[in-house]
């Protein structure tokens, strides 16, 4: 093979590699018109196992658990977060969607959290919310490093979370507020801030110095968010 054969192999090769890892930047495309994740199976390495599409009822394609608001008084945060995502709704499987519901009492919040794997749009269905993002400390542009991006966002408006970065919803209204998320992957992943940090057993005085705490500090806010 001549040189400039060579050459135009490993451009066109570059490429291909290049064009499979846009591809793979999100969930796979389906090959198949629809996969009823067989949950009960377990997860594989990208999804869940379809159970037999002739299994399949018209009832697996429809979901009603976002239909009625949370009641957020139960929790501390007073804002509760609904997930439609594969688990809960097994027809979601390979095909790169989920949703969530947030319903936010006065003065509540939804804790600064992440999604690793999606890009999440959020739709207001009633009342409003404080919400945004925050860039990441090194990206591409230092003129953006750890940039927030926030507003109040009110019913019949929306606000897009670029993937993977954090971001936050707090009520800042007198009346409840509530409002549908949809994300482009069927399991988008979820870490809250507050429980990652205090709540998974890392050693307190990382933490400390990490925050400028003493041990009684700490001490306090491991006791929250590790139940």
């Amino acid at each position: 093979m001549s040189a400039m054969k060579l050459l135009a192999a490993m451009i066109l090769t570059a490429g291909m590699l290049s064009a499979v890892h846009v591809v793979l930047a999100a969930d796979p495309d389906p090959l198949q018109d629809f996969c009823i994740a067989d949950i009960a199976a377990g997860p594989v390495s990208n999804g869940f196992p379809c159970k037999l599409p002739a299994l399949a009822s018209t009832e697996d394609f429809a979901f009603s658990g976002l239909a009625e608001p949370a009641d957020p008084s139960r929790v501390a945060t007073n804002g509760t977060a609904t997930l439609a995502f594969v688990r809960e709704w097994p027809a979601l499987n390979t095909q790169g969607l989920s949703l969530i519901r947030l319903d936010i009492n006065p003065g509540g919040i939804i804790s600064p959290h992440t999604h690793n794997l999606a890009t999440e749009i959020l739709y207001v269905l009633e009342g409003e919310m404080y919400t945004g993002f925050v860039t990441n400390n090194f990206g591409n542009d230092p003129t953006i490093s750890n940039k927030v991006y926030a507003k109040i966002v009110k019913k019949g408006e929306a606000f897009i979370f670029p993937r993977g970065l954090l971001h936050f919803q707090l009520n800042k209204g007198k009346v409840p507020a509530s409002s549908l998320n949809v994300l482009n992957s069927q399991n988008p992943g979820i870490q809250l801030m507050p429980s990652a940090l205090f709540g998974s057993g890392i050693d307190r005085e990382m933490l400390e110095r990490s925050f400028f705490m003493n041990a009684t500090q700490v001490a306090a806010l491991e006791t929250i968010f590790q139940q």
